[in-house]
């Protein structure tokens, strides 16, 4: 027959087990993510561990401890399996958080129904966070040159050509803008483009969140007037990418409380293209923006190869152009320029 004691015992160390992998699994996405809102989501259910105990009315904290055999504990000289990444490393972890919350929550019923079923609830928040964290891990955006591909500024019978131009020549990132075909024609355009952005460039659709899942884009990207975020969110699930065009430090911290993975900050310069209904928001606001929020930071409007590195320079993850690619003569040699510049700010950095 199991004693108070050998249940006080089990829950002692898989409370230690639970804790102790939450931490590892907190700093890495604190750490290697730099992700602030998860952080505070994996930090809270930590300390819900021990706020659970104390919900139960009579719990003897002290038996608790008192419990505690650690020395003779025949666990301690079993080995682990070993980890290779940083994928490996919290995936580990959240299995080991998830047996201990089962072991909780079984042997916490021989104490009470009521701490059972508090484990039980959190065992599923568990399970809810792994999906966000696993799918952050799996998004690798590297945002250094955005191209924005305006159908307004590619010819329709040089279309592939172009793209291909702009892919082979150093972007990392392209987003295909289209604000007057209709919904039809829209799609077939976004499905040729899909065909010929290969991994590891991503592809987004901007505005339209049907069309960027209607041809398996990466992601959308979304205006202030668009469809709002926490919606795409819903609608697209976690593993597409959102990114949000933002005119403020507010509506940047908006956008990335509401789950966008990037955003935009611009017009950073004067520009003659549809950000020009906002005044030029300058390159100071793009350090003030990446102090406050941990997702990466795009600027935005006006900028060129010969400024590229003055907004760089402001701490931007990358910067997104559109004009300054397809607008130029040649649009293979005008990437291969940006890109350039890019990466050779980045290197000396």
């Amino acid at each position: 027959m199991t004693t108070d004691r050998e249940v006080y015992r089990i829950l002692d160390v898989n409370l230690n087990r639970a804790s102790e992998g939450l931490r590892v699994i907190e700093d890495g996405v604190r750490f290697v993510l730099n992700e602030r809102r998860l952080t505070h989501e994996v930090r809270e259910i930590r300390h819900c561990l021990t706020r659970k105990l104390g919900e139960i009315p009579g719990l003897d904290w002290g038996k608790l401890l008192a419990a505690r055999e650690a020395g003779e504990d025949v666990g301690k000289k079993l080995g682990e399996e070993e980890r290779e990444s940083l994928k490996d490393l919290i995936r580990a972890n959240f299995r080991r958080v998830q047996e201990a919350q089962r072991s909780l929550e079984e042997f916490g019923k021989l104490l009470s129904p009521a701490l059972g079923q508090n484990f039980k609830e959190l065992r599923f928040k568990i399970y809810s966070l792994e999906k966000k964290v696993k799918m952050k891990l799996r998004k690798k955006i590297d945002l250094s040159l955005y191209a924005i591909a305006d159908t307004s500024l590619i010819p329709k019978e040089s279309f592939e050509e172009n793209i291909e131009e702009v892919l082979t020549g150093g972007a990392t990132i392209i987003q295909l803008r289209e604000k007057s075909l209709p919904p039809s024609p829209f799609l077939e355009t976004a499905l040729r483009m899909r065909k010929l952005v290969r991994p590891p460039i991503l592809f987004i659709v901007n505005d339209r969140v049907d069309i960027a899942m209607g041809c398996r884009a990466d992601g959308v990207h979304l205006g202030q007037e668009d469809f709002p975020a926490i919606a795409a969110r819903r609608v697209m699930g976690e593993g597409m990418i959102i990114g949000v065009s933002t005119h403020s430090l507010k509506e940047a911290k908006m956008a990335e409380k509401e789950g966008a993975d990037y955003v935009a900050i611009g017009p950073v310069f004067p520009t003659s293209t549809k950000l020009d209904s906002h005044r030029p928001v300058r390159t100071g606001i793009i350090r003030k923006i990446k102090e406050e929020l941990s997702i990466p930071v795009v600027a935005i409007g006006g900028i060129t190869a010969d400024n590229v590195e003055e907004v760089l320079k402001r701490g931007a993850d990358g910067v997104a152009v559109g004009s300054a690619i397809f607008g130029q003569e040649d649009v293979g040699v005008a990437t291969r320029r940006l890109s350039h510049k890019i990466r050779s700010f980045k290197k000396k950095k």
